[in-house]
């Protein structure tokens, strides 16, 4: 385990605001309830990547920067860097790097998925994250706050977006890591095969041993070969309704 971020700073909370334990190196997350507080996929991502020591790591529609926050405490990566459309998000995440002693580890930016080649250039990372909005801008109930409904609903982008934005941007022969919604896995998997992302490792996410998979984790390399790796299945909740001991693992809870 790496050594225990140190606070580099008093934080400074807006109103409404929260502070979240991450229960990893001593890192805390800024997080506000009218904005999309993030989940347990998004930790499922954080644990299920598998990048190269020394990769520079780009996080699309990085929310309050949970993901980088969580990488980097996991992996010793280069750089990481997230990017949202939402400029609250991104405030907060940047207050949180600061907080949390991180600023030179971890940069986020307030861009529009559509403006990240013009920002960055081709093939200029060497590992690209995600947790793309599940829900098409037409189906299901929209929340009337708009920063969740941004973050659940394709509002604002599409899962095309996402997928041709991290062919652009991932270098030849680099991966990419999605959690997605199980019921939109073919398209997804048919995306990654129009933008030449080549599924690599997969795992499907269960409530319980006993239940059909919500989600589904997926890691494609550019430009790979044909082998598919299909991990075990991921239980969240035993029969009597706690998590699991791989969730508590991932969690670094100690039962």
């Amino acid at each position: 385990m790496k050594k225990k971020q140190v606070k580099a700073e008093k934080i400074e909370l807006k109103s409404g605001e929260r502070i979240d334990d991450l229960l990893i190196d001593n890192l805390e997350l800024i997080q506000h309830p009218d904005h999309f507080c993030f989940s347990l996929d998004a930790v499922l991502l954080a644990n299920f990547i598998n990048p190269s020591s020394g990769s520079e790591v780009l996080d699309l529609g990085t929310g309050t920067g949970i993901i980088p926050h969580l990488m980097q405490a996991k992996y010793e990566l280069n750089k990481i860097c997230g990017i949202d459309i939402q400029p609250q998000m991104i405030d907060m995440a940047k207050r949180s790097a600061r907080y949390n002693g991180l600023i030179e580890e971890l940069d986020f930016l307030e861009l529009d998925l559509k403006d990240a080649l013009d920002h960055f250039g081709t093939e200029t990372f060497d590992y690209i994250v995600s947790n793309p909005p599940y829900l098409k801008e037409n189906s299901g109930q929209v929340s009337p706050k708009e920063s969740i409904a941004i973050a659940r609903h394709e509002l604002k982008s599409k899962l095309e977006d996402v997928v041709k934005t991290s062919n652009q941007l991932v270098k030849y022969g680099g991966k990419v890591a999605y959690v997605y919604r199980i019921q939109r896995l073919n398209e997804l998997m048919s995306l990654m095969e129009k933008y030449n992302l080549t599924c690599k490792r997969m795992r499907m996410v269960h409530s319980t041993i006993d239940s059909p998979a919500d989600l589904v984790l997926v890691e494609a390399k550019k430009g790979g070969g044909t082998n598919l790796e299909v991990l075990p299945p991921l239980f969240i909740y035993d029969h009597e309704g706690n998590y699991t001991t791989e969730i508590n693992e991932i969690y670094n809870v100690e039962e």
